[in-house]
């Protein structure tokens, strides 16, 4: 098999890249009669007007004079609404006109002609809200102010409610600025209190809540739970739904709901598509869409994105399709770093239909990334091609609703030297194959029985089938051949849980949630061979141990508020949460040095064997919160959380070997239990502010502090997260935003020993933001990194390229980051 090289391919202009981006979108826009396009405003002038429920009509003729309609929209607890639809129609002529709200929940409808309006908004998780009889004269701004209420039939998870959604979670509605910024879906949490993001390939970060990440903090994608079928974890859940298609993100920190969690230790994060929208009473058809082209210059990351939905009042179809591309970015020094090149190609369609009562969305995707390098793993991928299924059906009753999901997905994953690693110097030809399902189901039924409480009770299944086989190569024997290597063979592991939970209001002052959940797991593999009799030994062995596990699960969960006053209000609770191990963990059976470096997900270059014998994890959790905000929580508002959780028998590692492999030593590890501890603390804060003549100002910022430890060597567990700090400054003034961003890390100086981690130096970063917001068009532009910093990642791992390249000769060093990069994006809505 020969690969492409790189280097020889022709370079195509920075500036013809962006028009063959950007063309297409335009071509597909020329129709412009139905506008929904994001606008950053300031705030206007005063007369606020209360929001009813309703539907509007279709307009669209213009009159001359004109004024403005401004507003902000807010949830039931008084939290800004971001992406929400506003529409504005004219009661007497046929003008209509739509936007979305920005970042702060705010809209701003510039040059309407003068007459009575009414204005619609529709967001996801809402209900459908309206005001009548806004007056616009000439030259006049008109504020509205609008509380939504929360759907009667909804797609989100049904625990966010007023009376379970804990102080610590975090709700965030995606925009097009988040998706635009975001080369992955998991950059998509980057800010928000509590997570840290452990760089991967380009395509393949992966999120840490509050120092717990992979299977320890539970993905969710659509309500579906996806596994990671790979030894390297190189498709983890998050990568299979792309920016341009993710609508909204939930982050459970701390204490979660028993009826969001199970199976994981550190919390929940599920990140949603845009929920349907039909045609309303007035409406025959509803229609809209958005086209989006972008390219960031460090890496030549490009790509661009459709999407499409057309609904009737009970059923509708809808697309979003998406691809990207890049190539190898270099750091502050500019020096290049290998094998951070990927592409991806990613479509879904959504089916939807309803009734007075009922709602069912159908879901299918199809996922492909031909090539991703990975600059801290020995192999690269070189192909990931997924199908999925998922079906979604809500019924509302009298008293109480139905949430149900039903999911499939067939992912086939290929792992080999790519590109960058087939030029080094004896590099290793090494094909690795794997097949995985997921298949499932989750039902969750809600009863309120008195005003007081609410009953959650819950049952959901998942079943995982892994087969993970290395072919032989050529000339390989007996090292490599010449029969295949069973590295996972028919191993599967299903779930059962089973919930209930309890959300009680004994006033306007006191909350309490309370839980019990049981999930019981079932795994077990069949026998291996290895490539040839060498392996003999090993595979005896394992075949011959007790492989079937059934780990038997308990969780609780104990949640009290106080809100004392309208702006204050305090959190405390405890959660015990267990997680039962994954197949590698338990199945990874050689421990032939080649076989184990081929094992792992931690990007540090070391040598993993499973341990057949691995106990559950458990984690006993309490945390506090305090949130301060103004009254009305307009202004200000500042959060604080503190956790502490000890883990019996969390899965960590004993060493087999120690290796020395030219001028750097690596470890061989078996995973083992052992009790460890992690403190947490985070912090988050906006304020906003208006200047009379100069627009709206808005200062945010989210800092988060970690210390986990091994309790039986008092050594730090693996990646922990150095002290970091997030601040944003932004300015809007009519269409125009712009603004800037520090972003600052602390010195990484407790690593772990058993595994050789790296220590890191501490940096800081500038970037810089603007944006244009018009009813047709959204333009962007940004620079990261504007000093041009060099600076090691602090959970980006080894960089084993540049180890490898040097035939072992060079000392094994941190992956750098990226240098100074350049950004431009246009998206239009049609």
């Amino acid at each position: 098999m020969k690969m492409a090289n790189s280097e020889s391919r022709m370079r195509i202009t920075v500036k013809t890249k962006l028009l063959l981006v950007i063309l297409p979108a335009v071509c597909l826009c020329c129709r412009a009669d139905s506008i929904c396009a994001q606008q950053r405003s300031s705030m206007g002038v005063d007369r606020p007007i209360k929001a009813t429920s309703m539907q509007i009509e279709n307009d669209s003729s213009v009159t001359s004079a004109r004024g403005r309609i401004s507003g902000i929209l807010k949830d039931p607890s008084g939290a800004i609404v971001s992406g929400a639809k506003v529409t504005i129609r004219n009661t007497a002529s046929r003008f209509k006109e739509s936007l979305l709200t920005n970042r702060q929940g705010y809209f701003n409808f510039t040059a309407v002609p003068v007459g009575h309006y009414q204005v619609i908004v529709k967001a996801k998780g809402f209900g459908l809200a309206s005001v009548h009889d806004v007056a616009v004269a000439v030259d006049e701004q008109m504020t509205v102010e609008i509380a939504l209420k929360l759907a009667s039939i909804s797609t989100s998870v049904m625990v966010i409610s007023p009376t379970a959604n804990p102080v610590t979670a975090t709700l965030h509605q995606v925009n097009q600025n988040d998706r635009d910024e975001s080369r992955n879906s998991a950059e998509l949490l980057a800010s928000m209190p509590g997570i840290s993001l452990r760089s991967n390939g380009q395509l393949a970060s992966s999120p840490m809540l509050n120092g717990l990440g992979d299977e320890r903090t539970k993905l969710l994608v659509n309500g579906m739970t996806v596994s990671n079928a790979c030894p390297n974890h190189m498709n983890p859940p998050l990568s299979y739904i792309s920016p341009s298609n993710a609508a909204q993100i939930t982050v459970m920190a701390g204490i979660t709901p028993v009826s969001v969690g199970g199976d994981s230790l550190g919390g929940t994060i599920s990140i949603e598509s845009r929920s349907p929208d039909f045609a309303g009473p007035a409406e025959r058809l509803h229609e809209e869409g958005t086209s989006s082209g972008f390219y960031w210059s460090n890496g030549q990351n490009y790509g661009g994105s459709l999407s499409e939905w057309i609904a009737g009042h009970n059923l509708g179809i809808g697309y979003t399709g998406s691809w990207v591309t890049s190539d190898d970015y270099t750091d502050g020094s500019g020096r290049k770093i290998t094998s951070t090149y990927a592409q991806s190609t990613d479509q879904a369609l959504t089916l939807a239909a309803r009734n007075a009562r009922n709602l069912v969305v159908l879901r299918a995707g199809l996922h492909h990334i031909p090539y991703q390098g990975f600059v801290n793993a020995r192999m690269d991928m070189v192909r990931n091609y997924a199908a999925s299924l998922n079906l979604h059906y809500l019924r509302r009753f009298d008293h109480g609703g139905l949430d149900t999901h039903a999911s499939w997905q067939s992912t086939s994953h290929s792992m080999n030297i790519g590109r960058d690693k087939i030029t080094f110097p004896m590099s290793m030809w090494m094909p690795m194959n794997d097949h995985g399902t997921d298949i499932g189901y989750s039902a969750k039924y809600e009863v309120p029985f008195s005003t007081q409480n609410t009953l959650r009770i819950g049952n959901e299944f998942h079943h995982f089938v892994l087969n993970d086989t290395w072919p032989p190569v050529a000339g390989g024997a007996p090292m490599m051949g010449p029969s295949s290597f069973e590295s996972i063979n028919n191993g599967h592991r299903a779930r059962l849980g089973t919930f209930v939970e309890l959300a009680s209001t004994w006033n306007a002052q006191w909350t309490t949630l309370i839980g019990a959940r049981n999930d019981t797991v079932w795994s077990n593999t069949g026998p291996v061979h290895g490539y040839s009799a060498m392996y003999a030994a090993d595979a005896a062995a394992f075949n011959a141990s007790s492989r079937a596990h059934t780990d038997v699960d308990s969780d609780v969960t104990a949640l009290v508020r106080y809100e004392p006053n309208a702006s204050t209000a305090f959190e405390a609770g405890y959660a015990r949460k267990t997680r039962a191990p994954n197949l590698y963990e338990r199945y990874a059976w050689s421990t032939s040095q080649m076989i184990s470096s081929m094992i792992g997900w931690f990007g540090d270059g070391n040598y993993y064997v499973g341990n057949v014998n691995l106990k559950p994890e458990i984690a006993q959790t309490v945390s506090g919160t305090a949130t301060l905000h103004d009254h009305a929580r307009k202004v200000w508002e500042i959060k604080t959380t503190a956790s502490e959780t000890h883990i019996q028998d969390y899965v960590d590692v004993d060493p087999l070997a120690t290796i020395a492999n030219g001028m750097s030593t690596f470890a061989q590890l078996r995973f083992a239990n052992h009790k460890a501890r992690i403190y947490s603390g985070n912090m988050s804060g906006d304020v906003v502010w208006i200047n009379p003549g100069f627009g709206k100002s808005r200062l945010s910022g989210v800092a988060g502090w970690l210390h986990g430890e091994r309790l039986d060597s008092r050594t730090s567990l693996y990646q922990m997260m150095p002290l970091h700090l997030r601040m944003n400054l932004d300015e809007e003034f009519k269409g125009w935003s712009a603004g800037f961003g520090v972003e600052a890390v602390d010195r990484k100086s407790d690593v772990d020993p058993h595994r050789f981690e790296q220590k890191t130096p501490g940096y800081a970063l500038l970037h810089l933001q603007t944006a244009y917001h018009a009813s047709h068009l959204q333009l962007s532009a940004a620079v990261d990194n504007l000093f041009n910093k060099n600076y090691a990642l602090p959970l980006g791992g080894v960089n084993l390229d540049d180890f490898l390249a040097s035939m072992s000769m060079s000392q094994i060093k941190p992956v750098m980051g990226r240098g100074r990069s350049a950004y431009l994006s246009a998206t239009i809505p049609f």
